[in-house]
């Protein structure tokens, strides 16, 4: 095997050499169980030891290998911007942090765009983000790997949408994956308004799939952007990116497979409370919740299409503002009156704020968990 001058300068090697490792010479299935346990940053710089090593590191089975062994290492990913200069940005809080036994979090993560308030981040899915900021910008990207891909440019082409007077009127994302072919898909959603004919155009609907790197149109007459809300969560499961509804007895959802659109019926229940969508427990779930200066919220679980049941009741507690989503712990994210994320403990009613930020809006909060996942 040819070791690269580089990394047999490092102190990595000089370290195994110290030591009189023969790690190289052990046997393929060997070395990936041992791959597999170490986290990326590692691997990135174990892909300089020899082509051997990069080639097996980068191997889809290999990276499959890796996200299913790290499956329960999560992360606690927070977009959120502060209210009065308005500027956009993403935090880390690793778990040990959320379970009280370090102290330490990642106020800032670089991030390969500018954020603004309006900004969309969808995700993470296998570790992979997506971005979509004011300029029309979309890219995903690898926080873990820095890797991005830039998407190309949404068009209305070979559609009738030439009139002059036709403007967008509202647009909506998605983010999966098939789970048939592995591919990563973005579906983006919008509705057009004509000021002079007084008509709303068939919503046009543009599928981006990763592996071709491109985009693909069709009119739906099944959905429209305009009756369905942004979560505040990541909410793709299972081959499915859901939407909560503007009327809180619906659910939308796009089938990333087939590329189609379902509508969800939920309890009548929902109508007289607020409602956001999120994950409970590998679930998907609405979090329902009446705001005022008591706010009592509800988790309802979709056991079935159309079928839900109540897991949770907390409540009525005092400064709570909305309701975000869950942890794996059953912990539930909240925010606070005063704008400030923290965790809330249904068993105990314990609020424990994280972070210092105070008057930060947050937009979303998502479990994370790092991949090798490439985008090239």
């Amino acid at each position: 095997m040819n070791i690269s001058p580089k990394f047999k300068a490092s102190k990595v090697w000089k370290a195994a050499m110290n030591e009189g490792t023969t790690f190289l010479e052990l046997p393929a299935d060997v070395v990936m169980e041992i791959f597999s346990k170490l986290p990326v940053k590692s691997l990135l710089r174990f892909k300089a030891v020899c082509k051997y090593w990069c080639s097996l590191i980068q191997s889809p089975t290999f990276v499959a290998k890796h996200l299913r062994h790290h499956k329960n290492q999560e992360n606690l990913l927070v977009h959120c911007y502060h209210v009065h200069g308005g500027a956009s940005a993403l935090s880390l809080f690793p778990d040990e942090y959320l379970a009280g036994t370090s102290l330490e979090y990642q106020d800032h993560i670089p991030t390969p765009t500018s954020f603004s308030t309006v900004s969309t981040v969808l995700g993470p899915v296998d570790g992979l983000v997506f971005i979509y900021n004011d300029h029309s910008l979309m890219l995903l990207w690898n926080p873990a790997t820095r890797e991005v891909k830039l998407l190309p440019p949404l068009v209305v082409s070979s559609l009738p949408l030439s009139s002059p007077s036709r403007t967008l009127y509202s647009h909506v994302f998605g983010f999966g994956k098939d789970p048939s072919t592995n591919d990563f898909k973005v579906v983006c959603v919008r509705d057009y308004w004509d000021d002079d004919l007084q008509v709303w155009y068939v919503p046009l609907v543009s599928v981006y799939t990763l592996s071709s790197h491109s985009w693909r149109q069709f009119r739906d007459y099944t959905f429209s952007s305009l009756r369905v809300v942004k979560s505040y969560t990541n909410t793709y499961l299972n081959g499915f990116y859901y939407w909560g509804g503007i009327s809180s007895c619906r659910v939308f959802a796009f089938d990333v497979r087939n590329e189609i659109f379902r509508e969800i019926r939920t309890p009548d229940t929902f109508k007289s409370m607020q409602g956001n969508l999120a994950l409970y427990n590998d679930s998907l779930a609405t979090f329902a919740y009446n705001r005022g200066t008591e706010t009592s919220v509800d988790v309802w679980v979709m056991e079935a299409e159309g079928s839900w049941i109540k897991k949770v009741s907390i409540g009525p507690l005092l400064n709570i503002r909305r309701a975000l989503g869950s942890w794996k712990t059953g912990f539930i994210f909240i925010e606070t009156g005063i704008m400030q994320l923290a965790l809330l403990n249904p068993d105990t009613k314990e609020i424990r704020h994280l972070g210092p930020r105070i008057n930060c809006y947050c937009l979303q909060v998502s479990s994370y968990k790092e991949s090798l996942v490439r985008l090239h």
